[in-house]
This record gives C-alpha cells, structure tokens and sequence, in this order.
C-alpha cells in the first residue's frame, strides 16, 4: 500500500488509529509532543489581540464576528482564544461566533461535552464540515494541523524516482518499506522538483494539501482572513539535497523516531509542511498570500498592546507566568522560529 494510505489508518481509523480520541489523548508534559497551545493559555491570549485588531481594521468592526478554527483537538485553543477576547473586549467576544470544524462525529461529540462542561466553552460551536462554517465574511485558523496530513513518500535510487511505499518485512511478521514504480501524480511532482539528488535521498509530498486549501479557501466568500499555523519550509528548503531523510518523524513520550512501523496507532506520526504549496494552491482559490513569517515576529506583533499596558511595572503573578510563556513561544531556539505562520487575504 501507499505510504499514506498507512498513515491515514495509523493516525485516523475510527477504532485504532492515534487520533480516533483527541480528546483523551495528552499533549504537553503528560503527552507525547508539546504544541504551543500546551505551553499555557498565552498563545491563545496573543491570537485573540490579533483577532480583535483584525477585525476592527480589517473588517471595520463589522457586527456579529465569526472565528472558524480547524484541527482544535479538545478545544483548548478555542476556550483560550475566547478567555483573552472577554479581557480585551468583553462587548467584542459576547457578539462572536466561534466555529470549531471537527467531521468525524465521535470525536465531534467528545468535543461538545467537553465544551459545555467548561464554563470557558461558551460561545463556542462545533460544526461537522467546512460548508457548515461558511459565512460571508470570518477569520480562519489552525494550528498543527496540516502536519498531521497523510504524505507519499518518494526514494531517489540509481538516477530515478521511485515510490516509497509500506509492504510486509523479510520474515512475513511486520511491515517495511519497499520501492515501486511513482503513479503518474507522483511523477508530475518528481518532474517539478528535478533529479539533482544524492543516492539513498527520500522525501515526502503531501497531495492533500490541494484539495482542502481549495475547499478552506471556500469559507468566506466576500472577506476573510486565513491563518495557517505549522512547521514547515518553502519548497527550495524542503527538498534541498542536503535534506537527504526527509522530514517524516514519529512521537511517543517526547521521544522522536524514524520508524512509523514500530506501534502503528500507538505513536504519532508527521511531515512538516511544504508551505510553497499550501500558497500554490491558495492562489488557484482565489486568495493572495500577504504574510510569510514565524513565530517569533507573528507573536511579538500581536503582543504589543498587552507589552505596552504592561510596560514599567512589576509584573504581578499573572503577568509573570505569562511573560515566561510568551518568551517560550517566542524563542527563536523553541518555538519562535520552528513554527511559521502563512497568511491569506480575500477582498480589500
């Protein structure tokens, strides 16, 4: 089989697969990997300075204002977003809709009773699809989520690309990687990233990546604003030579591996993102990219109003706990410059 048709069942299966329950699964300390939303609330206090600034400039204030977010795990990020929005603008966040896009419907129910036992739940909705977000004009974002995305990989061997794809070991008991012909969508993508590869190289694509931008780019039909929250690279960096294993990693107790046959459901498995194509496929959608950055600058731009009202004084325990978090988030040996944030624009 393909390598992504593996990695759709190790992660997705309804029964076995890795994040068949998001809701119970830990991240964090406790967890498997750490994301920004597990280092504490901050991240989500950041965003929501960048949500109120951009609604008020961007959509000049427009009434009823709709936040679409995707990939939201338990829904921390979503309670978060909407705590800093009650600090910042109380009036602001009671006349927001909050859209959480979750289709598969076991983890969608989990996700609203978590939700409505949580007095920081309230606001928040859970819809089953991206139609069902739609709306005419909104603010859309996710966080670790195209990375989750199941790849092919390829295998540069004797001067020709060749397919990566998941068959049975030598024994017959377990599972390898074996080479095949590439199916001609793989092709036209060998095609475009040329043959000037060392021997034994081996990357990873990420065809899915089309149609969902295609579908997300759909949300909002008149205005809207897109962030897409990641690690990842520009395609010269993604397949530079000297990136001769690829990006394709496996997490279990903050552990990292290259082996995603070692627990297939047990382990989570990753690719960074190939962000020259998220944009690719954006502009056939109808949307101009205007920002490309990390972390680090994304973070340190929405946090200025909140730096500012704090300036000069001695921080109180609240303020303290979160100034430490924001110096992680913005890191540029932590998450500061590994996680990059692509912004897209619809309408003026």
């Amino acid at each position: 089989m393909s390598f992504s048709d593996f990695m759709e069942l190790s992660l997705y299966h309804k029964e076995y697969g890795y994040y068949s329950q998001p809701v119970s699964r830990a991240i964090g300390r406790t967890g498997d990997f750490y994301t920004s939303v597990s280092v504490g609330s901050t991240f989500g206090f950041l965003l929501a300075h960048a949500i109120h600034r951009e609604w008020i400039t961007t959509f000049g204030g427009a009434p009823q204002p709709v936040i679409v977010e995707q990939g939201a795990h338990d829904g921390r990020l979503a309670r978060d977003v909407m705590a800093g929005l009650r600090a910042i603008d109380p009036a602001f966040a009671a006349s927001l809709t909050y859209r959480i896009i979750e289709p598969r419907p076991s983890v969608r129910m989990a996700l609203e009773e978590t939700l409505a036992s949580d007095p920081a739940g309230g606001g928040i909705e859970v819809v089953g699809d991206i139609a069902a977000a739609a709306t005419p004009c909104g603010i859309f974002l996710c966080n670790e989520l195209l990375d989750a995305f199941p790849v092919h990989c390829l295998l540069y061997q004797d001067g020709a690309w060749r397919e990566r794809a998941v068959g049975r070991n030598d024994s017959g008991d377990g599972l390898a990687w074996v080479a095949r012909p590439l199916p001609p969508f793989l092709e036209a993508f060998a095609a475009l990233i040329g043959h000037d590869f060392p021997e034994g190289y081996h990357t990873e694509v990420c065809p899915a990546v089309d149609h969902w931008v295609e579908e997300s780019a759909a949300l909002f039909g008149e205005k809207g604003l897109w962030w897409i929250v990641d690690y990842g690279y520009e395609r010269s960096d993604y397949y530079a030579p000297s990136r001769r294993t690829g990006t394709l990693r496996c997490y279990d107790a903050h552990r990292a591996g290259e082996d995603p046959f070692a627990s297939p459901g047990r382990q989570d498995i990753t690719a960074h993102v190939d962000f020259t194509r998220v944009e690719e496929a954006a502009s056939r959608a109808g949307l101009r990219r205007t920002r490309f950055t990390d972390q680090h600058h994304f973070l340190i731009e929405a946090a200025r109003p909140w730096l500012l009202s704090i300036e000069g004084e001695a921080p109180a325990a609240a303020n303290a706990k979160r100034l430490r978090q924001f110096q992680t988030l913005t890191h540029p040996s932590l998450m500061g410059q590994q996680f990059k944030v692509m912004e897209f624009r619809r309408g003026s």
